[in-house]
C-alpha cells in the first residue's frame, strides 16, 4: 500500500430490476451529503453514464459511477469497507473499482485541479485517462453529431482495456474514462483518429466552457465488469514480464 499519497478511484455499479435503478438514480444526489462526511475526502463526482461502452448519446440507467480523490490509498480502502459503499454493494448486481494514481493533468472539474502528480521513476505501462468538458449551449447539437463516428472508431480500438462514457448533466457535462494497455495505444487513438479532430475543433470554435484531461496509472482493481476484472489481468501481465 502506498501511505500518504493521493489516490483516486473510480467505482461503477451495475443495478438490476426497477427498484434497484431507482436507488442508484437516487443515489446521484443523496451519496454527496454523506461523502463530504468521509474521511480523507478531496474531491468526489457522482456520475451517470452512457450507453455502451464510451461515446453515446442514450444515457444507462443501469448503471452509475462515483469519482473520488483521497488524501491517501488508506482512506480510499477504508471506503471499500464502509457501510455507506456496503450499501451500493447490496443493491448492485456487479461493481468495480479502480484505483489510480495521477501522472500528469490540464484543466479543471469544477474549478478542481489539485492533484498530486505521481513522481515515481517507475516506467509507465498501462494507463488510464478522464476526459472531461462542459460544452457552451449553443455547440452541444454540433459536438454530438460527431460522436457516432468516434463511438465507431472507438470500440475495439487497439490496446483498449475498459471505457465507460460518464457525466453528471446530460449533454452538457460529459466525460470518458478508459484505461489502456500503454501511452501509445491511447495517443493513437487521441491523436489520430476522428477524435482528435473533433475535439480539436470545438475547442478551436470555442465550445467548451471548462476542460479537463488526467491521465493515471493504474494501481489495482477490485471487483469485476462484465464478469472480468480485466485492468488486474492486464496488470498481472505486465507485471509479470
Amino acid at each position: 500500500m502506498r501511505f500518504n499519497m493521493q489516490t483516486t478511484t473510480i467505482s461503477f455499479f451495475r443495478y438490476e430490476g426497477f427498484s434497484n435503478c431507482i436507488w442508484g438514480m437516487k443515489m446521484m444526489h443523496e451519496v454527496r451529503a454523506p461523502m463530504r462526511k468521509q474521511k480523507g475526502v478531496i474531491f468526489f463526482k457522482p456520475l451517470g453514464t452512457g450507453g455502451g461502452s464510451g461515446y453515446s448519446l442514450y444515457p444507462d440507467f443501469s448503471v452509475y459511477g462515483l469519482l473520488v480523490v483521497w488524501e491517501s490509498e488508506q482512506d480510499a480502502e477504508a471506503f471499500l469497507k464502509s457501510q455507506l459503499f456496503n450499501s451500493f454493494e447490496a443493491h448492485s448486481k456487479e461493481l468495480y473499482t479502480i484505483f489510480l494514481s495521477p501522472v500528469r493533468s490540464k484543466g479543471s472539474w469544477s474549478g478542481f485541479g489539485a492533484w498530486d502528480i505521481s513522481s515515481s521513476d517507475k516506467p509507465l505501462q498501462a494507463v488510464a485517462a478522464l476526459t472531461r468538458a462542459t460544452l457552451k449551449l449553443g455547440f452541444v447539437i454540433p459536438f454530438w453529431k460527431m460522436t457516432p463516428r468516434v463511438s465507431f472508431e472507438h470500440e475495439n480500438y487497439k490496446g483498449l482495456v475498459f471505457s465507460k462514457g460518464v457525466g453528471e448533466i446530460p449533454f452538457l457535462e460529459q466525460a470518458t474514462f478508459t484505461v489502456w494497455e500503454s501511452v501509445a495505444d491511447l495517443e493513437s487513438f487521441a491523436y489520430k483518429t476522428f477524435h482528435g479532430q473533433a475535439i480539436k475543433r470545438t475547442r478551436e470554435l470555442d465550445g467548451f466552457s471548462e476542460q479537463m484531461f488526467t491521465r493515471f496509472r493504474p494501481l489495482k482493481a477490485i471487483g469485476a465488469w462484465n464478469g472480468i476484472n480485466m485492468v488486474q489481468e492486464m496488470l498481472n501481465k505486465q507485471h509479470s514480464i
